[in-house]
């Protein structure tokens, strides 16, 4: 009886979560059209939002976190570029992309320390990522995709095919005006920033040449930012596929700047940095298919007072303050290296905080983007219940994978970075520099997992001020350790006080993202328990 009463439940919230055919196709998705689900499976089968596990499911997890996962749907049939993606299986897809990703982009990074090492033109190119970074992070890059997927998740639903297209095209319109001119101003600010914020340490030769290599790569974030558009409605459509390529092959145009230089020595530092943008232009084509096969309809509309521009900018903001302050303290331990004795401490703290970002991009950044459209769709509907069930299977399975991760980066590190980096004019002193750092990073990486796991869930909560509060705790705890290790640490070792010093505050941060979230959820199932869903608290119990 009860049983029954269950399916038909999941029966209706499937058909709730799947959009009409004739609105689906319009989702502004940087993938294809809804699925053709096959006869074989039950649209029910298909949602993820359905608990029970059948006969034909696997489960993949670890102790009592558990996600279902079919290997029938990475059949490579005609319906792969349509396909709506589970949260396990769409975060495995991502993790594939990812890994890809950092695989190509080890072999760039070999290449890069192999004609450039931790010299002064490496300590530049870094540095001249800071500005685009921050600039790009603070109108588009994660925080739009954060602030418009739970929009469109509920706007599509309500307002139909049409409707959801003008939203985007509308937030397409706005970010172009907001890119170009912030790019103008960047352009034209690049020398005072550079050498009185940036790297007021570096000597006057390497000052001018970060200034010319920012005002070149300042360019990417305006092509970027046009494609995260895309990128963030396909992922509310849980259609990954595009986005999860587009990831593999932006490495693939860094490696071009890098051959180009290779074939031309004179090119120099120049050809990876002209690869940036090439690399931006490779990553927004990829998806640009998907988007016709969706059926993309472009408005050329302008209006600052649409109700849904003004949720996607209310949620924005904090967002966009968020990200920013992770761009800010890259710059603010910018600015500390360049005072630093070892020179090349820049570009061994870069390639430290590559590969400790390997996994943190496996195990969180995938999951997140995975997940995020479900917890939004959970949200929107009040079910607090399974977003809380869904949100400790996600973060707790993370975190586990998370610990033996941070203890193999702490003692294999070294040997990893002697076998992969140590080549050409990447010496042994180099090595050495690395591997340091990495132990520092690494100490953090659990929390820097969780963090942003939970971040995540505040956002599908239509909640950015909790992680810009969170957030703006770290920078300060941050600022707070670089000084205080900065005392304890000299020589060599100095190198270690910005690792540790970020490890120590994003350890902080999480716990106490852990504690609002807590208090958060508990509010909200409290209220749902009494608004009479018997069964489900049953089962949360």
């Amino acid at each position: 009886m009860h049983q029954g009463k269950r399916r038909e439940e999941k029966q209706a919230i499937s058909q709730e979560s799947i959009p009409p055919e004739h609105t689906s196709t319009t989702a502004v998705s940087t993938v294809e059209p809804e699925p053709v689900i096959p006869m074989s499976l039950a649209p029910e089968e298909e949602d993820l939002l359905d608990d029970e596990v059948t006969a034909q499911d696997q489960q993949v997890g670890i102790g009592i976190f558990r996600f279902r996962f079919r290997l029938a749907n990475f059949r490579l049939t005609q319906g792969i570029w349509q396909r709506r993606f589970s949260i396990a299986e769409a975060a495995i897809l991502l993790m594939l992309a990812y890994l890809a990703s950092r695989g190509l982009g080890v072999i760039r990074q070999s290449l890069f320390n192999a004609l450039f090492g931790t010299n002064a033109e490496a300590n530049a190119y870094y540095a001249a990522f800071r500005l685009p970074d921050f600039l790009f992070n603070l109108i588009a890059g994660g925080a739009l995709s954060h602030a418009l997927i739970p929009v469109f998740v509920t706007y599509d639903k309500e307002h139909g095919r049409q409707q959801a297209w003008r939203l985007v095209s509308l937030v397409f319109n706005v970010l172009l005006v907001a890119l170009v001119a912030v790019l103008l101003a960047g352009e034209f600010l690049a020398p005072a920033f550079v050498n009185k914020i940036l790297v007021p340490g570096y000597d006057p030769a390497e000052q001018a040449l970060t200034t010319t290599l920012t005002r070149i790569m300042l360019v990417q974030p305006l092509i970027l930012g046009l494609g995260t558009v895309a990128t963030a409605v396909l992922s509310s459509k849980r259609q990954f596929l595009l986005p999860a390529l587009s990831i593999a092959v932006y490495n693939i145009g860094l490696i071009g700047g890098l051959l180009v230089t290779l074939a031309i020595p004179k090119v120099g530092i120049y050809g990876p940095t002209y690869g940036v943008l090439l690399a931006a232009v490779c990553q927004v084509i990829v998806q640009i298919p998907g988007l016709v096969k969706q059926g993309l309809r472009y408005f050329f509309v302008w209006d600052l007072k649409d109700p849904g521009l003004r949720q996607v900018m209310r949620l924005l903001g904090p967002n966009a303050g968020v990200v920013a302050l992770g761009s800010a303290a890259f710059i603010i331990d910018t600015a500390f290296v360049s005072y630093q004795i070892d020179k090349g401490s820049l570009a061994a703290q870069h390639n430290a905080y590559m590969l400790f970002y390997m996994p943190v991009a496996l195990l969180a950044q995938a999951t997140a983007q995975a997940a995020l459209p479900q917890l939004s769709a959970l949200a929107t509907r009040g079910n607090f219940i399974r977003l809380r069930r869904l949100a400790l299977k996600v973060i707790g399975t993370a975190f586990l994978l998370g610990i033996p991760t941070a203890v193999i980066l702490c003692f294999l590190g070294r040997p990893i970075i002697h076998l992969i980096f140590q080549h050409g004019a990447f010496n042994r002193h180099s090595t050495n520099l690395t591997s340091l750092a990495l132990i520092g990073y690494a100490i953090g990486l659990p929390g820097v997992i969780v963090g942003g796991l939970i971040a995540s869930t505040f956002y599908s909560l239509r909640d950015a001020r909790t992680p810009l509060f969170t957030n703006a705790f770290n920078l300060a705890i941050h600022i707070a350790f670089i000084l205080y290790f900065l005392t304890i640490f000299v020589g060599t070792n100095a190198i270690l006080a910005i690792p540790l010093a970020a490890s120590g505050s994003v350890t902080l941060e999480a716990l106490l993202l852990v504690l609002l979230l807590y208090l958060r959820l508990r509010s909200k199932v409290r209220g749902e328990r009494q608004n009479g869903k018997p069964e489900e608290a049953q089962l949360d119990a």
